[in-house]
C-alpha cells in the first residue's frame, strides 16, 4: 500500500494527473475509507477542474478524520475555486483552531483575502505565514503576487526570488517572475523563467500562458500561439488566454480571428478591463473610434488605474484630433506606470507634432531609459534627429535592426529611421541600402497583417471616379450644394508640400489649419449609408439627389465650426482629398481647392523614405508609378470638368519664392494679406504628417531636386515615371 500512495503523490505532485488518479482509486478500491487517500484523491479532482466531487472526497475524509487541520485548509481552497467564500473562511478558521500556527492555513487565508480583492489584508495573511516558516517557498510566491496587484514591484520580486531560493523547483513561482520581469521589460530572464516553468510541470496551464507572452513579445507570434493552445487545452477556461491569442492575432494582421478571441474571452469574464482595453485596440486599428471609445470606457470603469486603457484611449483622441485630451490620457498613462515605455513614446509624438522637439527627444529617451531594447523609441528618435543622432544610438539601431526575431514592421521602422540619419549625413549608397531592406520588410509586415496593396484595385476606383463624376452631374447638383467659402480644401500626392502650404496658411490670423482630418474622403467613403443604397460609393453619385446634397453640405459645415468657430477659413488638408475632388465641388460650388505639385521623382523618393501607417502603396516601384499614373489620370478629369476651379501650387516656386506662392494662397481663398504668413515656421500648432519636424523650419531648397542623390539606386523607378507627366 505504501509503494502505491508514494507513487500516486510522486504523480500528482509532478502533475500527471490520470496516472496519479488511477493509483489514487486503485488504493481505494482496496480500502475506501483511508482519509488521506481520499483527501488527497480530493484535491487532485479539484485541481481538474471537478470542485463538487472535490469537496465531497475531503469532506468524507474530515468525517473520518475531523482533527486533521490539512484537510479543512484544503476544503477551503475548493471553495475558494467555487466562489463560495464564506465557506471557505469557515473551513481556514477550522483549520486555526486545530492548529493556530499553521503557516498553510494562513496561506490559504491570504489566498482567500486576494479572491474577495482584500490585497492589505491577504498581504498581511501571507506574512503572517512567512514569519511561523520564514523558508515557506509558496508562501513568499504567494505574497510577491499580492504585492504586484498592490503596485509595489521590487518587493514583488523580491519575494519571487525568495521562493526560488527556497525551491527552486516551484514552477509558479519561475512563472510569475518570469511575467513580472517581462513587464519590466527583462526579455531574457522572463524567456528563461517561463521555459524552467513548463519544464517542471508540463501540466501547468498559467505557465504555458505566461511563456507564450513572452514568446510573443520576442516576436515569435507561431511559439506563442502554441503555447496559448496548450495553456487552453489544459484549462480551457483561462479567458486571459484567449485574450492572449486575441493580441497574437492582431500583431499578425489577423483581425477577424483575434476579435473572435477577444469575444471569447469577453464570455468567460465579460468584466475584464484587459480583454476590453485589447478589444478597444483592434477597433482603433481598424478606425472604428466610437466602438474602441466604448471599450477603452469600459476598461477603465472596471480598473481605473490600467495604464494600458488610460494609454489607449488617449491614442483614440490623438487619431481624432483632441491633442489636449490624449496629453491628459497619457499623463494618466504614465502616472499609474512611470515606466510605460509605449506612453513615453506616444507622449513624444506629441510633442514632435506640436513642436516641442526637445520634449519630443526626452520623451524618446525616457522609453529607451525604461525599454532598452524599445524599437520604436530609437526609430522615432532617428527620424526626429537626423544628421543629429549620437553614433552610440545609431550603433544600437543597427543592432536591433539586425534582430531577426524583431518582427518585420518593427524592424521596418528601425531602418527607415538609419536610412533618414544617412539622408541627412549625405551617405546616400548606405540610405538606399537601408531603405530597399525597410520597403521589403514593410511590405512583409502589411501582407502579413492583410493590408496588402492592389494597385488594379485602384485604378478601377479612378475609373470609377472618372465615369461618376461629369459635368453634368455637376450642373445637376450644383445649385443645392452649400455656397460657403469657410472651406478649403488642399489636395495633392503624399509628400508634394500639402503640409507647407497649409502651414503658410494656417499662419493667417483668420485661417485655422485643421491638419489630416480627412473629412472629404470620410463623407464620400459614407455616401452609401446616407443614400440608403448597397452600392459602392462612386455608383451613388448618380442616385444623389438635391436635398440630399444640401444636407450632407450643412453636417459638413458643422464639423468645420466644432473643429473652429471664429475662423473665416477652415482647411481640410488630405492629399488624399484629390480624389474627392467631384465630391467637394457638388457639395461646395464656390469653395477654394488648392493642389500642391512637386517633381513626380522627388516625391517618389520621399515617399519610398516614409514609414507610413495609412499609405499602402509606397513600398514597391510600380506601386508607386501606377498610383501616380493613376493620380495624373484623374487630375487631370478634375481639370477638364471644373476648369479655373483648381489653384495650382508648385514646391519648387514656393522655395524660390516663399512671399510670392503665400500671397497667391492668401489671395485665392479671399483674404487680405498678412505677413505672418511667410512665418509659418514660429507657428505652433499640432502638425500630424511626416513633413511634421520639416515645417518647423525656414523654408529650404534642400528637398528639391533631392532624387538625384539616389538616381543609381532607383533608375528602376524613374524609368517608369518617365511615362507620367514629370509635373501636372
Amino acid at each position: 500500500m505504501e509503494p502505491d500512495l508514494n507513487l500516486a503523490i510522486q504523480h500528482h505532485e509532478q502533475g500527471r494527473f490520470d496516472e496519479a488518479a488511477r493509483v489514487y482509486e486503485r488504493i481505494l478500491g482496496q480500502t475506501p475509507d483511508d482519509p488521506f487517500v481520499l483527501h488527497l484523491f480530493g484535491v487532485l479532482v479539484h485541481q481538474r477542474g471537478d470542485h463538487q466531487n472535490g469537496v465531497d472526497f475531503i469532506r468524507r475524509a474530515i468525517a473520518l478524520a475531523p482533527h486533521q487541520a490539512a484537510f479543512h485548509a484544503n476544503l477551503a481552497e475548493v471553495y475558494r475555486a467555487m466562489g463560495q467564500f464564506e465557506s471557505a473562511r469557515r473551513c481556514c478558521q477550522r483549520a486555526l483552531d486545530l492548529e493556530p500556527n499553521s503557516p498553510g492555513v494562513f496561506n490559504n487565508l491570504g489566498l482567500l483575502c486576494q479572491a474577495v480583492g482584500q490585497i492589505e489584508e491577504a498581504i498581511a495573511q501571507f506574512q503572517r505565514a512567512l514569519e511561523i516558516r520564514p523558508d515557506f517557498a509558496l508562501a513568499h510566491n504567494n505574497l510577491g503576487t499580492a504585492l504586484r496587484q498592490a503596485g509595489q514591484i521590487e518587493r514583488a520580486l523580491f519575494h519571487f526570488e525568495k521562493a526560488l531560493e527556497f525551491d527552486a523547483t516551484l514552477s509558479t513561482a519561475h512563472s510569475n517572475l518570469g511575467q513580472l520581469r517581462l513587464e519590466r521589460y527583462q526579455r531574457e530572464p522572463a524567456l528563461h523563467h517561463c521555459l524552467e516553468a513548463v519544464r517542471l510541470n508540463p501540466f501547468f496551464a498559467e505557465g504555458h500562458n505566461n511563456l507564450g507572452n513572452v514568446l510573443r513579445e520576442l516576436g515569435r507570434l507561431q511559439d506563442a500561439k502554441a503555447s496559448y493552445l496548450e495553456a487552453l487545452r489544459l484549462n480551457p477556461e483561462l479567458s486571459m488566454t484567449c485574450n492572449n491569442l486575441g493580441q497574437a492575432n492582431q500583431e499578425e494582421g489577423n483581425l477577424d480571428v483575434a476579435l473572435n478571441w477577444y469575444r471569447k474571452g469577453l464570455i468567460q469574464d465579460p468584466n475584464s478591463a484587459r480583454i476590453h482595453g485589447n478589444l478597444a485596440s483592434l477597433y482603433w486599428e481598424r478606425e472604428q473610434f466610437v466602438e474602441a471609445t466604448g471599450h477603452y470606457q469600459q476598461a477603465i470603469e472596471f480598473a481605473p488605474e490600467f495604464a494600458d486603457a488610460q494609454h489607449g484611449w488617449g491614442t483614440v483622441l490623438y487619431q481624432q484630433g483632441a491633442f489636449d485630451e490624449a496629453r491628459k490620457f497619457y499623463g494618466e498613462a504614465l502616472r499609474i506606470r512611470p515606466d510605460f515605455a509605449i506612453a513615453h513614446c506616444s507622449l513624444g509624438t506629441l510633442f514632435e507634432e506640436a513642436g516641442d522637439l526637445d520634449l519630443a527627444e526626452n520623451s524618446f529617451r525616457r522609453a529607451i531609459h525604461h525599454d532598452s531594447a524599445q524599437s520604436g523609441a530609437y526609430a522615432q528618435l532617428a527620424t526626429l534627429l537626423r544628421g543629429r543622432l549620437p553614433e552610440s544610438d545609431g550603433d544600437i539601431l543597427r543592432t536591433l535592426a539586425a534582430n531577426s526575431s524583431l518582427s518585420a514592421g518593427k524592424r521596418a521602422a528601425l531602418f527607415f529611421g538609419l536610412a533618414q540619419v544617412n539622408d541627412a549625413q549625405g551617405h546616400y549608397v548606405q540610405a538606399a541600402e537601408e531603405l530597399f531592406q525597410a520597403n521589403s520588410l514593410a511590405a512583409i509586415d502589411r501582407t502579413r497583417r492583410g493590408l496588402s496593396y492592389d494597385p488594379r484595385q485602384h485604378d478601377q476606383f479612378v475609373q470609377s471616379l472618372i465615369e461618376a463624376f461629369t459635368p453634368d452631374d455637376f450642373q445637376r447638383l450644383k445649385a443645392f450644394g452649400s455656397t460657403s467659402i469657410r472651406p478649403v480644401f488642399i489636395i495633392g500626392l503624399p509628400r508634394s508640400g500639402t503640409t507647407l502650404t497649409e502651414q503658410i496658411l494656417a499662419s493667417h490670423p483668420q485661417v485655422f489649419g485643421a491638419g489630416e482630418q480627412g473629412l472629404a474622403g470620410k463623407t464620400f467613403a459614407a455616401l452609401p449609408e446616407l443614400t440608403h443604397l448597397n452600392l459602392p460609393a462612386s455608383a451613388c453619385i448618380k442616385q444623389l439627389e438635391g436635398p440630399l446634397v444640401t444636407e450632407i453640405s450643412r453636417q459638413f459645415l458643422e464639423q468645420l465650426t466644432k473643429w473652429n468657430q471664429p475662423a473665416l477659413r477652415v482647411i481640410d488638408k488630405m492629399p488624399d482629398n484629390y480624389l474627392s475632388v467631384g465630391l467637394i465641388a457638388t457639395l461646395f460650388p464656390d469653395a477654394k481647392i488648392i493642389h500642391c505639385r512637386r517633381d513626380l521623382r522627388d516625391i517618389a523618393v520621399s515617399c519610398w523614405m516614409t514609414n507610413f501607417r495609412q499609405i499602402h502603396w509606397a513600398n514597391q516601384f510600380e506601386h508607386i508609378s501606377g498610383r501616380f499614373l493613376a493620380y495624373q489620370r484623374l487630375m487631370d478629369h478634375w481639370r477638364r470638368c471644373f476648369p479655373g476651379k483648381i489653384l495650382e501650387i508648385d514646391y519648387e516656386e514656393t522655395v524660390v519664392d516663399l512671399e510670392a506662392t503665400a500671397r497667391r494662397l492668401v489671395n485665392w481663398v479671399g483674404l487680405e494679406w498678412n505677413p505672418a504668413c511667410t512665418k509659418f515656421h514660429e507657428q505652433r500648432r499640432p502638425i500630424r504628417t511626416a513633413s511634421a519636424t520639416q515645417v518647423r523650419q525656414p523654408i529650404y531648397g534642400t528637398s528639391v531636386a533631392r532624387w538625384k542623390h539616389y538616381l543609381p539606386a532607383l533608375s528602376p523607378l524613374f524609368a517608369q515615371l518617365e511615362t507620367v507627366k514629370p509635373k501636372l
